[in-house]
């Protein structure tokens, strides 16, 4: 997720004595289940906890409709109801299927015995016009229909221009179902490429994932009492990225004002995403992520300053992002706990070596080796050309000198982190397993 778990947890554990511990157990359950919910649990999480430290929160208290918002929330006279919620684009990539369909075509590759990777596609779109905008829809075949299509009309082509010796493998298709191009070259394996034209950038201000979710919210805060705002979170979704707008697309503020407009049962909408910036053109150091949060407030509404005040103090209080959105989202997909410091080392001469200390502890346990270089499917790499270890090849020469450990330290990260180091400093020669001097 976009947030390190240890990070998370602290908060959980710091929302229980805030908080129904019923309610912090079923936010660390939606947590603990793999999908796209998780990373809606995840901004509820964080904002929860950012407000517990700004004054007196509630959650889901009734309001005279019977409904409950998530957040209820008072401090020096102010009070806030409002919901949080998280948006994305996966309704959009329902309807433009490629991931899927690179998918589909690198196993029907495997089938085939050709090499990994070497895909290069390129997909053409509509653009249909209306009064209101432009909607950009993939020449695709729907979803239901892909593994049909590469079956049926592309597997077929492949297989005759493998009989006849063609290389690059090429393959135009252009009819009612689908128009793209097709590129199979083996010799740039194992990576893949695509192209098409952006279908996820909003063009329509009251039909895209920002509107329809706060539209959704509005009749839940009807009626509350107190300044009422929807707080949304990035679950990676295009609108709230840093993206600069082309000719005729349209930006979250036009959204939210349109919005505003239509509905006057909010007062605020608070957008909170991850901005990341690298210092200089070197790969190192590290990107520097931060939390980007953008306060939208209707006009007329007289808390802007407490508002802004109020938002920056609980902003200061979430974690340090690990990932941007777009990473985030994909790796709350995944239903394990990723990597640590795998395959990452340091040495200080060949007597001290530093490692991962989930990786030491798995090796130690017997799932997996040095040699795999902390590689994520253990299996998978093992079927792969095995690269030398640096780090076994010091273990190793050190235990032929006749050198075994003499200390082993565990050396603890933050909760910024999400894997300790140990530390193996090894000792003089042992004549338990050296020749004797």
């Amino acid at each position: 997720m976009i947030y390190q778990r240890r990070a998370l947890q602290r908060r959980l554990n710091e929302l229980r004595e805030v908080l129904d511990d019923e309610e912090v157990s079923k936010l660390a359950e939606r947590l603990n289940r793999a999908g796209r919910d998780r990373v809606a649990a995840m901004w509820e999480l964080v904002v929860f906890h950012g407000l517990s430290k700004c004054g007196h929160l509630k959650s889901e208290v009734p309001l005279a409709s019977g409904r409950r918002p998530d957040i209820h929330f008072e401090h020096d006279g102010l009070r806030l109801i409002a919901d949080v919620t998280a948006i994305c684009d996966e309704s959009l990539d329902k309807d433009n299927p490629y991931r899927e369909l690179i998918q589909l075509i690198e196993a029907a590759k495997n089938k085939l015995k050709l090499p990994t990777g070497g895909l290069d596609l390129r997909i053409r779109a509509k653009h249909e016009n209306t009064k209101r905008g432009k909607k950009t829809t993939l020449l695709l075949p729907p979803r239901e229909k892909l593994q049909t299509f590469v079956s049926q009309t592309i597997v077929p082509q492949l297989r005759e221009q493998i009989a006849a010796g063609t290389s690059p493998l090429r393959i135009v298709i252009d009819d009612h179902d689908a128009d793209l191009d097709i590129i199979i070259n083996p010799t740039k394996s194992p990576y893949n490429s695509a192209g098409f034209a952006a279908y996820d950038v909003p063009q329509i201000k009251d039909q895209n994932p920002l509107y329809k979710a706060l539209k959704s919210k509005a009749d839940q805060l009807r009626g509350a009492l107190g300044i009422t705002g929807v707080i949304v979170g990035d679950g990676d979704c295009c609108i709230l990225s840093d993206r600069s707008l082309g000719w005729g697309e349209v930006s979250a503020k036009q959204i939210i004002d349109e919005f505003f407009r239509q509905y006057s049962s909010v007062d605020f909408v608070l957008l909170l995403s991850v901005r990341e910036s690298r210092l200089g053109w070197a790969p190192y150091p590290p990107p520097v992520r931060q939390n980007h949060p953008s306060l939208f407030i209707r006009e007329g509404c007289n808390t802007s300053s407490e508002l802004n005040t109020l938002f920056q103090s609980m902003i200061g209080h979430f974690p340090k992002p690990a990932m941007m959105p777009v990473n985030g989202a994909l790796r709350a997909r995944e239903d394990d706990y990723g990597l640590g410091h795998h395959g990452g080392y340091s040495m200080v001469g060949s007597s001290v070596v530093r490692l991962g200390l989930r990786e030491f502890t798995e090796i130690f346990a017997g799932l997996r080796s040095l040699q795999g270089n902390g590689a994520k499917y253990v299996e998978a790499a093992q079927k792969l050309p095995q690269e030398p270890n640096h780090l076994q090849a010091i273990v190793l020469r050190n235990l032929m000198e006749g050198r075994l450990p003499e200390s082993i330290e565990i050396i603890k990260t933050g909760e910024e982190d999400n894997d300790n180091w140990v530390e193996i400093h090894f000792g003089e020669i042992d004549p338990a397993i050296a020749p004797l001097r």
